[in-house]
């Protein structure tokens, strides 16, 4: 476990009861400090405590049905001995729901925990070679296939092309000239194979300590394509100084397409509407709207496509 210095900025809490005892039992150390750490969007109940002998450890409880489903399948991967995950250093099967207990990694570089995200330089190709590591990675077959239950979302937002189009990512011109293409090739994308699959890479689930970037929150682990974790990073990279998706990935239409879509549908329902569904924070829909142009624009290239003719991501504001 990490010998950590004291962090006057980090803000003590106090654990869920009874969780002092069973962190002590597990590891036969005696807790003297919990805080929360900045990063990462589990529900599941997250926590750093520093021991008396100046280590350290992180932990993650369950909270519900939910969360202990997604810790018992975190917990499955993280018996692999891949140095890109997290090192485990006990398992708790406890009365109030199980506990993984694995290194901290507050020492780490966080890209994330910054303001405005910020990564090294190195860093983008490290996190490439990592995700062909990953792919290259037996799952286990108790996961579920990432094909399983896909639902095509381009046809939905050509249904709800004046939706979509009031948002002023793209002309309808170039809507209309390109919607077919964007629909097949989403029908294509390949989701199946018998790859490790992350299925939440972005910077606020990986961090880089020495040489090794490693990726937290597995949860939601998947078998699927080799190149399924590679297209969803590369969406959002752009926009925390990374490069463009078709630079990285020229050959990806289909993934393009694929995320296209998603984005889209998420950008003009993020609004809101009359069925009842609240509007997203103005900063998370900013967020949909240039995922959504990085796609499109990603799509024109890589499927041949007229060059999408919207405002260029960095200009939505």
């Amino acid at each position: 476990m990490e010998q950590v210095p004291e962090n006057p900025t980090r803000l003590p809490v106090s654990p869920p009861p009874g969780l002092d005892a069973l962190v002590a039992d597990a590891l036969g150390r005696v807790p003297v400090q919990w805080w929360r750490p900045h990063t990462g969007l589990s529900p599941a109940e997250r926590l750093v405590v520093r021991f008396a002998d100046g280590s350290s450890a992180f932990v993650k409880a369950a909270v519900d049905p939910e969360t202990e489903a997604e810790l018992r399948v975190e917990h499955e991967i993280l018996r692999g001995d891949a140095d890109f995950l997290p090192r485990t250093l006990a398992w708790v099967e406890a009365g109030r729901g199980p506990l993984l207990i694995t290194e901290d990694l507050s020492g780490a570089h966080w890209p994330a925990d910054h303001s405005p995200v910020t990564w090294r330089p190195g860093q983008f190709d490290l996190l490439f070679e990592t995700l062909e590591r990953v792919a290259d990675t037996p799952p286990p077959a108790s996961l579920p296939a990432a094909d399983s239950g896909f639902v095509p979302l381009w046809p939905v937002v050509a249904r709800d092309a004046d939706r979509f189009l009031a948002l002023g990512l793209c002309s309808e011109a170039w809507f209309r000239s390109a919607i077919d293409a964007l629909i097949h090739a989403e029908a294509a994308v390949p989701l199946a194979g018998e790859s490790l699959v992350h299925g939440d890479v972005r910077s606020d689930n990986l961090c880089f300590t020495g040489t090794r970037m490693v990726l937290v929150d597995w949860g939601g682990a998947m078998r699927g394509h080799r190149h399924h974790d590679l297209a969803a990073a590369l969406t959002t990279l752009p926009l925390e100084g990374g490069p463009e998706p078709f630079d990285v990935f020229p050959e990806g239409g289909s993934w393009a397409a694929y995320h296209a879509g998603r984005s889209a549908f998420r950008a003009y329902r993020s609004l809101g509407g009359g069925d009842g569904r609240r509007a997203a924070p103005e900063w998370l829909r900013k967020v949909f709207y240039r995922m959504t142009v990085i796609g499109l624009d990603w799509a024109a290239r890589s499927l041949g496509l007229p060059p999408s003719d919207g405002p260029h991501w960095s200009t939505i504001r």
